[in-house]
């Protein structure tokens, strides 16, 4: 004959229960989510699917906006530059219009600023890219943002122009 312990069924029973708890908890914590797969509750699931691909999308964005800025910050520090020099060409072009003064010394150091401008222009880039040389001169869009509609997901982007300071 059999024997039924009816202790040792509801202990296994408990187990049984406390087993399964357990692996949901792993799995928990393993994925870092209290719902991991659509087969413990799809619709949590799925909106928390959308909203990871919302979050790595924002990331690409601020990765995209770091480059822009450092690549805008490039340009303008040597544009800033380029004001400089300009600036001290014209205290020498107008030093050159008095009387009594050393044209040729005048005009060596205009040509030596000129080539500093050239030099500058030239070496202003981030990333292989110069926003004031001229080489692009559609300039370069940095996507700033996605916005969800019912239609879809739709990104925006600002438009940074290059200049031509050579």
């Amino acid at each position: 004959s059999i024997h039924n312990n009816a202790g040792a069924a509801v202990a296994l029973s408990t187990l049984t229960m406390i087993n399964k708890q357990l692996v949901e908890v792993q799995g928990q914590i393993a994925t870092g989510k209290k719902v991991d797969s659509a087969a413990q509750d799809a619709a949590v699931w799925a909106v928390t699917s959308v909203m990871e691909a919302d979050v790595d999308g924002f990331n690409a964005i601020s990765e995209s906006l770091s480059l822009g800025k450092a690549t805008v910050t490039v340009a303008r520090n040597a544009s800033e530059k380029v004001t400089d020099l300009l600036k001290e060409m014209k205290e020498k072009i107008v030093t050159a219009q008095g009387e009594n003064v050393d044209r040729t010394k005048i005009q060596t150091d205009i040509d030596q600023l000129k080539e500093q401008i050239g030099s500058i222009v030239s070496s202003a880039q981030f990333n292989g890219l110069n926003l004031i040389d001229g080489s692009k001169p559609s300039g370069v869009e940095v996507l700033s943002s996605l916005d969800r509609s019912a239609g879809g997901v739709t990104s925006a982007s600002i438009k940074v122009d290059a200049q031509n300071l050579s």
